[in-house]
């Protein structure tokens, strides 16, 4: 019997949305908070989603393991994914997903001030400027990170308090207001460290550079040195991504200020990713799960509870996340971790009962 309403489940939550959508109770839409940046929202941003029929959103796009085309070009990446999951949510299909390159972080706020796109998911960091300066807001943190360095094996060295006398280099727009030259001159300053340090347009540009010797230290974040070192270096053994940070970088999706519904659910989405990897709940093993003996395991797959209603969304609205790109683990172990050519360790990213600072708040 726990089989056979198990499949029954499991056949509902991926029929089409026109289904899903049917069985969706609506309430009044909640007050916006007052922000003087943002215009008035004239329609939620999920109910323009759910019209459109297709999420628009804002990605690096160049930028292995979180976002980049693979030889088919399809995206692929931890923040595509993330983007999939959302689709998975509001429209109850991961691929109705249109991908919008951003050149820079900053390129991205103004795209998304503008409604040019509906969420930016571009390995951004949150910070205090960008939130109150732009009709934009910060959404949850989904992956920690922080200033590092790539250098050479060759130097022998384990921490960037050794890289005194070297050239240090960095990829960016001249003058970017608390960005990598800032976070390198309060280092140097505090350690008493003299360096040189040289900013080039681009990424590539850096990573010219280093192999011609004229930067013995690529300075950027470190989930992108990792990804960088195995992608762009002819011979990833030769580089090593020192493991002292020297930032915050806290990354996350980006949405317009003044649409509280749309916020909520983004927000409420990244958790129950990371709730799910917690629970233990994943995509292969999802259909048993929906009639799981722990009540809190069902509410946030949404066979016992009313949890859509707030969003106007059906409430197997994160069940359809999960089967679409699985738990937050999976997304990283598939694009960042020992699944993939990056191979990089959980860390901070991990749970924190395994020492990492992932947490999710409880869908209660």
């Amino acid at each position: 019997m726990r089989r056979s309403l198990a499949a029954f489940g499991m056949a509902a939550l991926l029929a089409g949305p026109a289904l899903a959508q049917a069985q969706t109770q609506t309430q009044p839409p909640r007050p916006q908070a007052a922000r003087a940046q943002a215009a008035p929202a004239r329609v939620s941003t999920i109910d323009q989603v759910k019209a459109r029929g297709t999420l628009v959103c804002g990605v690096n796009g160049v930028l292995p393991g979180f976002s980049a085309p693979d030889p088919q070009g399809v995206m692929r990446g931890f923040d595509a994914d993330f983007c999939r999951a959302i689709a998975a949510a509001v429209l109850g299909d991961a691929a109705k997903v249109r991908f919008v390159n951003q050149a820079t972080a900053e390129a991205g706020l103004e795209a998304l001030g503008n409604r040019q796109i509906d969420l930016l998911v571009r390995n951004t960091t949150a910070t205090m400027s960008r939130d109150s300066n732009r009709p934009v807001t910060a959404g949850p943190i989904i992956f920690y990170d922080g200033m590092s360095f790539l250098v050479p094996r060759s130097l022998g060295i384990s921490s960037p308090r050794h890289l005194g006398g070297k050239t240090i280099c960095w990829a960016g727009a001249e003058g970017q207001q608390g960005g990598a030259e800032e976070n390198l001159t309060g280092f140097s300053r505090r350690h008493s460290i003299t360096w040189t340090v040289k900013r080039f347009d681009t990424q590539p540009q850096v990573v010219a550079a280093m192999n011609s010797g004229e930067c013995q230290a690529f300075a950027a974040d470190g989930g992108a040195l990792a990804a960088r070192r195995v992608t762009d270096f002819a011979e990833p053994g030769n580089w090593s991504v020192l493991p002292e940070i020297i930032s915050s970088e806290p990354l996350v999706p980006w949405v317009r200020a003044g649409d509280e519904q749309w916020r909520d659910m983004i927000f409420w989405a990244a958790h129950a990713l990371i709730g799910a990897e917690a629970f233990g709940v994943t995509s292969q093993n999802l259909p048993q799960n929906l009639t799981n003996s722990d009540w809190r395991v069902r509410r946030l797959l949404g066979t016992e509870s009313d949890l859509g209603r707030g969003f106007n969304l059906p409430n197997t609205w994160a069940a359809r996340m999960i089967a679409a790109v699985g738990n937050y683990g999976e997304m990283f172990e598939r694009n960042l971790g020992r699944q993939s050519i990056i191979g990089m360790d959980r860390g901070v990213n991990d749970q924190w009962t395994r020492g990492g600072l992932i947490y999710a708040i409880p869908t209660q």
